[in-house]
């Protein structure tokens, strides 16, 4: 059996957020092709334990934690040179170790996950392993955005790891062998952007339509009516979206529906979304084991990202679990769909409250939109489908 490295620039386990979730399925893929060598960062001290129910069957295991707030020192001390990204998630330690699997060779795939995970090749030993990069999505634009949204210091520093990675993604694109991105608008995107090149490939996220199931049977009880958001909540754009949705539309939902509940799932929430807990009607869960338990049970599920890049995991999984959602057109970038029928778009604060009352309160309408979600997905999104495009360049 050929071997393969796989970098991760965090641990992609359990598959529960965006990053994690697309190189868990692309890592488990390779798995059946390749011994594969796995090297990443914690990026919490819970994962010291997640690394012990890790399901994959792999040829070794490297890990490296370091807690957040040495590693954002380390992206400090990058501020007169290089990316912070970079910086951030960059280890000696982790080093080391690919430099050693390298020269034990032979590697036929070198695969990293997000841009930050090309610094170890750049360091490296030369090899003859095919080099692979999963953009995701286009980071520097991300950068650029949140330097548009942000006030100082924060515009300046965002601003030039948007120039600075720009520069980084460029140096990738000349290094690496194939290029992927996650919806043929950030590869469009990056074209525009960053480089011009025939490396570049779509690799578009599936959802495990076997776990995110209808028939999942929840373990707890939600109070109805239920209204849901799932994702990190220490990410900046789900943070920002659901501070807008809770600020200014769940309000109208309420005064119609005083009963109903607004859940925000997902871990480390900001101090911002705490605040939110004072309002009444929202419950901020932080950490769950299983989203199910939420997604099942949710009258409507709600995307109301106005800061999105990619295909939002959130949106498919509750379109698997045959929940209807609302979601800006933001989030549902890159998504195939039949708008009205299969997914609702709003963009704004009243038509975003509209299309949540009228969920709530026409059932049959709810179910037939759920029913129709789940079709499209176990249509067009299983994992096995998407990466079908991976398969045709492995070596």
């Amino acid at each position: 059996m050929k071997k393969a490295i796989f970098i991760a620039h965090r641990f992609p386990f359990p598959p529960n957020k965006g990053d994690k979730l697309r190189a868990y399925h692309i890592l488990k893929h390779l798995c059946k092709r390749y011994e594969v060598s796995l090297i990443c960062h914690l990026d919490e001290e819970r994962d010291l334990e997640e690394v012990k129910r890790l399901d994959l069957p792999l040829k070794q295991f490297f890990f490296h934690f370091k807690p957040k707030k040495w590693r954002k020192l380390a992206s400090l001390k990058a501020l007169h040179r290089g990316s912070l990204s970079v910086a951030y998630f960059y280890a000696d330690e982790l080093q080391a170790r690919y430099n050693q699997l390298v020269k034990e060779g032979p590697i036929s795939l070198i695969f990293c996950s997000c841009a930050p995970a090309a610094e170890y090749v750049f360091r490296g030993p030369e090899t003859r392993a095919a080099l692979f990069l999963d953009f995701m999505d286009v980071d520097s634009e991300k950068w650029h955005l949140y330097a548009e949204k942000s006030g100082v210091p924060w515009r300046f520093i965002y601003a030039l790891e948007a120039r600075r990675m720009r520069t980084y993604e460029q140096k990738i694109t000349k290094i690496f062998d194939r290029l992927f991105l996650v919806s043929a608008a950030e590869a469009e995107l990056f074209k525009e952007k960053v480089a011009q090149s025939e490396k570049i490939t779509v690799l578009e996220n599936g959802v495990d339509l076997a776990f995110f199931n209808p028939a999942y049977k929840p373990g707890l009880e939600l109070k109805k009516p239920a209204v849901a958001f799932t994702g990190a909540m220490d990410y900046w754009p789900n943070a920002e979206g659901v501070i807008w949705f809770a600020r200014e539309i769940w309000p109208l939902v309420k005064k119609r529906h005083p009963q109903a509940t607004f859940y925000i799932v997902g871990k480390d929430p900001l101090p911002e979304v705490k605040a939110l807990s004072k309002e009444p009607g929202i419950e901020i869960t932080g950490f769950v084991r299983d989203t199910r338990d939420y997604l099942a049970q949710a009258q409507v599920c709600v995307a109301p990202l106005r800061i999105a890049r990619g295909i939002q995991n959130k949106v498919l999984e509750a379109m698997a679990m045959a929940r209807p959602v609302v979601a800006t057109p933001q989030a549902a970038e890159g998504l195939s769909f039949i708008e009205g029928k299969e997914l609702l778009l709003a963009g704004d604060t009243q038509s975003f409250a509209q299309k949540v009352l009228k969920l709530i309160e026409e059932k049959e309408m709810a179910r037939k939109i759920g029913k129709a979600a789940r079709k499209r997905v176990e249509n067009d999104y299983s994992w096995g489908k998407k990466l079908e495009v991976l398969d045709a360049f492995l070596p």
